[in-house]
């Protein structure tokens, strides 16, 4: 059968540490960033896009600073900016009148939001997501789609997978919401608990070391698996599968 390059992604990413599908999200990322800063920063439609989300995420804001085009990050950060400067300029507080409903809730309740400031406050707030994280969402269900179409046959990517990482735990519940045969189910289920079995051995044999009568025995391939645990548990860093 013909093999996409999300099946080749795939099986390379899993030859590497930790789980493949956040390795890859984090190259997609990347890759999004990359046509950004260097192709798309002055296209009118892109701009529009990042204006209505004010700018990007946290994680994604502050990996623009990784990228080299310094210039780009500075066009977009100075069009945000002045867009925020323009509804400043523009800010009233609107005090409600006295017998208003919403005054007197606030005067009850001092936690809920201020509606004198509700206008200024909603044209503060994205309409819209953070463009790099939708880009990256739609590349991991890709990825996902692809690791449960492609784990079993000729050529599956089922071997491969038993001797990497696995998945973590997160992604590992969206890979297995998209099963839908049972002996796919059954392979990545049993792979997937043979890799977190030796995991789990290497853990208690870190535990086993720190006791006094056998803290001078040598370290082996348990090092570094309290590390592997947490990517396990909660997903790689996010600096992983970046150059």
């Amino acid at each position: 059968m013909g093999r996409t390059m999300s099946f080749y992604d795939m099986r390379d990413a899993l030859a590497q540490a930790d789980c493949a599908v956040c390795r890859l999200k984090a190259k997609a990322g990347d890759q999004y960033l990359d046509s950004l800063l260097w192709e798309s920063v002055n296209d009118p439609s892109v701009r529009e896009i990042i204006r209505l989300a004010l700018g990007f995420c946290h994680e994604h804001a502050w990996e623009l600073a990784r990228h080299r085009s310094s210039i780009g990050v500075t066009i977009i950060m100075d069009d945000v900016l002045g867009n925020m400067l323009d509804v400043m300029k523009d800010a009233r507080f609107q005090v409600p009148s006295v017998l208003s409903l919403r005054r007197t809730q606030e005067a009850l309740d001092p936690r809920q939001p201020a509606s004198a400031t509700a206008d200024v406050v909603t044209r503060l707030t994205p309409q819209l997501r953070c463009p790099v994280c939708i880009q990256v969402e739609k590349m991991e269900d890709i990825y996902l789609r692809t690791l449960i179409e492609s784990l079993l046959g000729e050529d599956g990517l089922l071997a491969v997978f038993e001797s990497s990482d696995g998945l973590c735990l997160p992604h590992f519940r969206q890979a297995l919401t998209r099963v839908r045969d049972k002996a796919v189910f059954e392979a990545l289920v049993n792979a997937q608990r043979a890799i977190w079995e030796q995991l789990t051995g290497q853990l208690r044999e870190i535990i086993r070391k720190s006791d006094y009568r056998f803290q001078n025995e040598p370290r082996g391939e348990e090092s570094g698996a309290s590390l592997r645990a947490i990517a396990a548990l909660s997903g790689a860093r996010q600096d992983q599968g970046r150059e």
